[in-house]
Order: structure tokens, then C-alpha cells, then sequence
């Protein structure tokens, strides 16, 4: 199956990368993942709109402002990641490698791939937005979203025209004002 990417400057994308047979230690390391994204903003120039870490995989949406570098968003990321883990964990994650990916010397770490989709509307944000927000309810790890520490919504930054009983309410799909930020996103 041959995949193409899209690459729309100007547009969205809903991403999520994975652990590797799902370990659950993205939230241990989370001060490791967040330093990941800040030294990725550093070479890159990208906006997080939504994000939710849960311990063994994480969804976000990003507006770079050059499309065709978001896989080098991902791929920086990931691989800042696993470098600044400690040599125990790294090891520990080699063992469930199969010899072939041992020999192409995949980390054990991450997924080899990601999913990504292009945002399209309106109405295909808010569907993602609504996701990314409801992920932890939906994984039994809370019982409320802006109770999970590790999501972009929180009490002071949640929107309300992104709640399930509204609709997005003249909210702009496309900032083009996309920057590096001051402040990294507490999530």
C-alpha cells in the first residue's frame, strides 16, 4: 500500500504516536517528553492546539507553519525522547524486539510509525478537539477530563465552544499568525 502524506500549509494536524507494544511510560518521563517538545520548537515552527499525554501513547493537534516539516516535528521529538531516557529503560525495551528489529536497530521505544490526519473543517476540529479532551475518560484513567494533568485542558485554558453541547463558535481553523511560543503549553 502506497501512503502520501499531505502537506497543506495552513492546515492542521491530528497526530498520535504510540509506545512500542504500548509500555506505559510516557507519563514517568513526562519532564523528559515535555523537554522533547521544547527542544523541537527550537527547530521547528509549530503551534500545539490540543494535546493529551496518557502513559503509553498521546494525541495531539499541531499547525505547522511549513506542512512538509511536520514529520520532522514528530521525528525530532521522538528521537530526543528516547536518547535522554535512562540506559535501564532503553535496555529493558530492546528485549521486545524481535531480531529483525534489533538489527535495524529500532529502539523499542516507539511505534515505527504514527497516525496522522489532516484537519479538513470546522467541524472535523471540533470532532478532534473533543477526542484529544476525552481520551483519558475514555481509557478509565479519570472519570472527568480537566481532572488528567497531562492535557492542554484545564479549567483556565478549556474553551467552552469546544464542549460536546456546542458548537465551534467562530473560532478561526487556521492561525496565521503560527509562532514559537514564550511559554511551552503546560500539559
Amino acid at each position: 500500500m502506497n501512503y502520501t502524506r499531505v502537506f497543506a500549509n495552513g492546515h492542521s494536524y491530528f497526530l498520535t504516536l504510540v509506545t512500542y507494544r504500548r509500555q506505559p511510560f510516557l507519563t514517568t518521563h513526562i519532564d523528559l517528553l515535555r523537554e522533547a517538545f521544547r527542544q523541537s520548537s527550537a527547530h521547528y515552527r509549530y503551534r500545539i492546539d490540543a494535546i493529551v499525554i496518557l502513559p503509553d501513547h498521546l494525541h495531539m493537534i499541531i499547525t505547522p507553519e511549513n506542512a512538509s516539516e511536520y514529520p520532522k516535528i514528530i521525528h525530532y521529538i521522538k528521537r530526543h525522547f528516547v536518547y535522554g531516557l535512562p540506559n535501564t529503560v532503553k535496555q529493558t525495551a530492546k528485549l521486545l524486539l524481535t531480531p529483525s528489529q534489533y538489527r535495524r536497530r529500532h529502539s523499542g521505544i516507539w511505534q515505527s510509525r504514527y497516525y496522522e490526519h489532516t484537519i479538513r473543517n470546522e467541524q472535523d476540529l471540533h470532532e478532534k478537539t473533543v477526542y484529544i479532551r476525552n481520551n483519558p475518560i475514555k481509557h478509565g484513567i479519570c472519570d472527568a477530563w480537566d481532572k488528567w494533568k497531562y492535557s492542554s485542558f484545564t479549567r483556565r485554558s478549556y474553551s467552552p465552544e469546544y464542549d460536546n453541547n456546542h458548537e465551534c463558535q467562530n473560532k478561526p481553523l487556521h492561525n496565521t499568525n503560527t509562532h514559537r511560543p514564550e511559554q511551552p503549553m503546560s500539559y
